[in-house]
């Protein structure tokens, strides 16, 4: 669950597929439904992705983008605006419907798919230039875990890029606030288990893409949105706000990752045992990318 307000994914195949169905009976007026995308572009993640896709690609323009786990499809309404051609896919027909509600809306274009990504994906493999979810891996657990990263792999194009954002498991507001809801059994997201960069790396390894840089961001947006209301009876506006803590304690993963032919091996900006392991130890406490060529 990245979107602080709402969680991005209708595809969780664990068991908990009423959570969803109920989820996304509920629509956001239109005016708070513009505050999220508007609060998502102004972000540093979203500009995180802007920059991935233009040093990638050159230009955002024309661009087969895909969206798994939709729901109604943040990342998809502000690539359309800067040009891409998305496709949402999602299992849950109830969040495509409230994805076409929003785009129609927008007056913006894209295809509405529904699709399983723990299931057959055929129809759409090897179709796209980007394959991105907000929120959806961690939904997932076990073997799973690879599988639904490996389906961001498998509908790319060679050289194509995938961006998956979950949340990060040493982010310790997140998983205090977190515990309490489950303890009070307020807890609305089902199953949920966030991932440290390590698990990330090595599962995006297995997953078979040649390449992958990881980001850490958002320990203040973590207070704010989790903690703001109850210890300050508001919620501040710290989306934007950068804290030394980031690498380590960022609430938010965000995984750059290429599709390639080439043999994976690991550059790092901090030391590791051995140059064949994606990550070994404990993670850096600074601001770090790691990445795979």
């Amino acid at each position: 669950m990245l979107s602080i307000d709402e969680p991005s994914t209708g595809l969780p195949d664990t068991g908990q597929r009423g959570v969803w169905d109920r989820f996304w009976k509920h629509r956001p007026s239109a005016e708070k439904d513009d505050a999220l995308l508007a609060r998502e572009s102004r972000g540093p993640r979203f500009q995180l992705v802007l920059d991935r896709l233009k040093s990638t690609f050159g230009s955002i323009k024309g661009l087969r983008t895909v969206e798994l786990g939709s729901g109604r499809g943040d990342l998809s309404a502000l690539l359309v605006k800067e040009g891409a051609e998305a496709t949402l896919l999602d299992r849950s027909e109830s969040a495509l419907n409230e994805a076409k509600w929003r785009f129609d809306r927008l007056g913006l274009n894209a295809r509405f798919d529904i699709g399983d990504i723990t299931g057959s994906l055929e129809p759409w493999r090897d179709r796209f230039d980007v394959a991105m979810s907000l929120g959806v891996i961690e939904h997932f657990q076990d073997d799973q875990r690879t599988q639904v990263i490996r389906a961001h792999h498998d509908v790319l194009k060679p050289g194509g890029l995938a961006i998956i954002s979950a949340p990060n498991a040493w982010c310790i507001p997140y998983r205090v606030w977190k515990f309490y809801l489950q303890h009070r059994g307020w807890w609305p997201y089902g199953m949920e288990l966030p991932y440290t960069k390590d698990e990330l790396v090595n599962r995006a390894h297995r997953a078979g893409f040649a390449r992958a840089v990881i980001h850490a961001l958002g320990f203040w947006q973590s207070i704010g949105d989790y903690w703001g209301p109850m210890l300050l009876k508001r919620k501040p506006d710290w989306w934007n706000r950068r804290s030394v803590l980031d690498a380590w304690a960022g609430v938010v993963l965000l995984l750059f990752a290429w599709r390639g032919q080439s043999r994976i091996h690991v550059e790092h900006d901090y030391p590791v045992h051995a140059e064949s392991e994606l990550i070994s130890g404990n993670e850096a406490p600074t601001d770090t990318e790691v990445a795979l060529r």
